[in-house]
């Protein structure tokens, strides 16, 4: 699992978050959106915190629009947790550490 962020695209969404082995967090995000940007350092923090735990992976929704149409992702930030190819958890808007936190930490 990886101690940093991870950015994914349509083309390997699937294998890196969806089929991918252990927890995932999928943050679904676009580059001018402040509160996604804002998000980012508190990203890069937990995927430290939890290297060995989870894999964190980011998808800009402009530039890869074919998964989030498949997701229903109508918001962002979007954060899915997948377990198992499976939607575990969701949360839907801004987030703290502390948000961020309780959201994977009954999947990890």
């Amino acid at each position: 699992m990886a101690s940093t962020v991870v950015d994914v695209t349509d083309a390997d969404f699937d294998a890196k978050a969806v089929k991918a082995s252990g927890t995932v967090l999928a943050v679904f995000r676009a580059e001018w959106s402040d509160v996604c940007r804002a998000l980012d350092p508190v990203l890069a923090d937990v995927a430290k915190e939890y290297a060995n735990r989870i894999t964190i992976c980011r998808l800009d929704i402009d530039k890869s629009p074919e998964t989030p149409r498949k997701y229903n992702i109508t918001a962002i930030p979007t954060l899915h947790v997948f377990q198992g190819g499976k939607i575990a958890d969701t949360w839907i808007g801004p987030a703290n550490k502390t948000r961020v936190v309780n959201l994977i930490s009954p999947h990890t």
